[in-house]
């Protein structure tokens, strides 16, 4: 295993572990299509203000329109359609709540959507009446969600805003995945936004039998009626004057070359305001979109203790199945 899946070089001093971070209610186990587990965890309710103790870390920024967005949702619904997803690199005294709970037969089998099979256990009432310390915990996904939930819990403080729905995974002996989130631009026509990368980058179309080949770190793929180009050595001029007023850090982060040098550059040069949007897979055909390359884990943890990445950086899975929680009741 990689240590840099679990060996954060950039933390800073590690906080005691908290009996009241999470409430656990159930227990998690998700196996593949061939029955060999590939994630275990505890499904309960979370403190918010687990970042201002350092017990929850955040790798990336979040976008304030995003926040607002899911603020709304929160008012309008009373909570999250979906847990966020965490990552433990040791789940600590919740490894006895999740070894007590997997001897048992499941309560509950779902089905996944890569034809896996989740299986969870209630759990006892004595975890959740004196539940088990647990130590810091990465924030896998769900950024914007928890901001709108601590934002929330400022204006109005209490027990029923001071909580969200949690997955807390064992990323110790199942590490999640790592890989980037990409960029569709709308309105961005391809063939135009080649030629403009030829004046500030290395540009070189890609034969169909290599398109589907992800790029290399420093590297982008550029998408669109049926081409791929690929997009490397930007200029370090461009480099140093778009990215001088963000984190010294970020110019080592092909997501922030990409947002704040690529697609400005791309867009103004035909005329048109960015309009991106985000997606976990490669741009959908009929749409212009940049693929990225996936961050390292020392990215990733290095950001969760300084600055962040830019939002939209990571994904990382697998994450709770949809509707999860609607199962649970």
């Amino acid at each position: 295993m990689p240590s840099d899946l679990l060996s954060p070089p950039a933390l800073p001093s590690t906080p005691r572990p908290r009996p009241d971070l999470l409430t656990p209610s159930y227990v998690v186990e998700r196996r593949d299509e061939w029955g060999n587990v590939c994630q275990r965890g505890v499904v309960g309710s979370l403190d918010v203000r687990g970042p201002d103790s350092g017990h929850v870390l955040r790798h990336t920024q979040v976008d304030d329109r995003v926040v607002a967005a899911h603020m709304r949702t929160l008012r309008d619904r009373g909570g999250i359609r979906d847990p966020l997803l965490l990552a433990a690199p040791d789940l600590g005294g919740l490894t006895e709540c999740v070894t007590d709970a997997t001897t048992r037969p499941p309560d509950l089998h779902l089905a996944t959507p890569d034809e896996g099979e989740l299986r969870l256990w209630a759990c006892d009432p004595r975890w959740a009446t004196l539940a088990p310390p647990l130590g810091p915990v990465l924030l896998a996904d769900g950024h914007h969600r928890l901001e709108a939930a601590r934002r929330l819990y400022r204006a109005r403080p209490g027990p029923t805003t001071g909580r969200l729905p949690a997955m807390v995974v064992d990323h110790g002996r199942h590490p999640l995945r790592l890989d980037a989130t990409h960029r569709v631009v709308a309105g961005l026509d391809p063939r135009r936004a080649a030629a403009t990368a030829e004046r500030i980058a290395r540009v070189r179309l890609r034969p169909r039998s290599a398109a589907l080949q992800p790029p290399q770190r420093g590297s982008f793929l550029l998408t669109g009626q049926g081409l791929t180009w690929e997009i490397s050595a930007v200029s370090p001029v461009l480099l140093a004057r778009r990215l001088r007023w963000l984190p010294s850090e970020w110019a080592e982060l092909d997501t922030a070359v990409c947002d704040h040098v690529l697609i400005p550059a791309l867009c103004r040069d035909q005329g048109i305001e960015p309009d991106v949007a985000h997606s976990a897979g490669r741009p959908p055909p009929g749409r212009t979109g940049l693929v990225l390359p996936a961050p390292t884990w020392n990215q990733v943890w290095s950001a969760a203790g300084g600055h962040g990445m830019p939002a939209h950086s990571t994904t990382l899975g697998p994450g709770p199945v949809p509707d999860l929680l609607a199962y649970l009741g």
